[in-house]
């Protein structure tokens, strides 16, 4: 993926509504007569005398993601790949709180508008207020990118994966930052990662030659 595909990446996702993720919900709590029951008390049908069973707990924001991860990774191909891609996004933008969502909607309209350092104080009261949102430390680094501060981009980008190894944006990103401080043995690691990953990331089998032939090339 290339750093401009990645910036129209992150700028549409600063724009996206918080996705609400359809968890659903059981019926309601039933319990079955108890054992030692009257008998003017019991059931007056079979049926209705068989307990009823606990509906399924839903499962959890962390449980989607890694089952949807894990679809990736066997995905057979890109068109395939696509619509998991865009529900494992909707979930990355799925706010912890009202306010959050409000500092990020004001840090894109900060940024659209190439004030980057108030944008970067409200990405910095994101990522302080809500520190397991992976969001708040992937926009950030979108945003040193662009200031060509590097060295904070690497560790924002290494604190999402640290939250959430299986983001493959923090590691397309990771791939093109380390690619830029002309660390290729490091960015050829990490595309191999992201390949595991998302094995049809747009351009990560053509940046992977690119990275072994450069590295190859060196004898290392």
């Amino acid at each position: 993926m290339t750093m401009k595909s990645n910036l129209r990446y992150h700028q549409r996702l600063l724009t996206v509504a918080v996705a609400g993720v359809l968890l659903g919900s059981g019926p309601a709590w039933a319990q079955s007569p108890p054992p030692d029951a009257p008998p003017h008390a019991a059931p007056s049908s079979p049926e209705a005398a068989k307990p009823r069973r606990e509906a399924p707990k839903p499962e959890s924001r962390a449980e989607i993601l890694q089952r949807l991860y894990g679809e990736l990774a066997k995905a057979p191909n890109a068109a395939a790949a696509e619509p998991i891609v865009r529900n494992i996004e909707q979930l990355w933008v799925q706010a912890e709180s009202p306010t959050a969502t409000l500092l990020m909607n004001r840090a894109l309209v900060a940024a659209n508008e190439k004030d980057y350092d108030l944008s970067l104080k409200f990405l910095d009261t994101v990522t302080d207020l809500y520190p397991a949102w992976t969001e708040g430390f992937n926009r950030r680094a979108y945003l040193y990118v662009i200031r060509l501060d590097y060295n904070r981009a690497l560790g924002d980008l290494r604190r999402v994966l640290a939250l959430d190894p299986g983001n493959f944006r923090a590691l397309e990103g990771l791939v093109q930052v380390l690619r830029t401080m002309g660390q290729d043995k490091a960015a050829l690691d990490v595309v191999k990662t992201l390949l595991k990953a998302h094995p049809h990331s747009p351009g990560a089998q053509e940046t992977l030659k690119e990275l072994e032939e450069a590295v190859n090339g060196r004898g290392i």
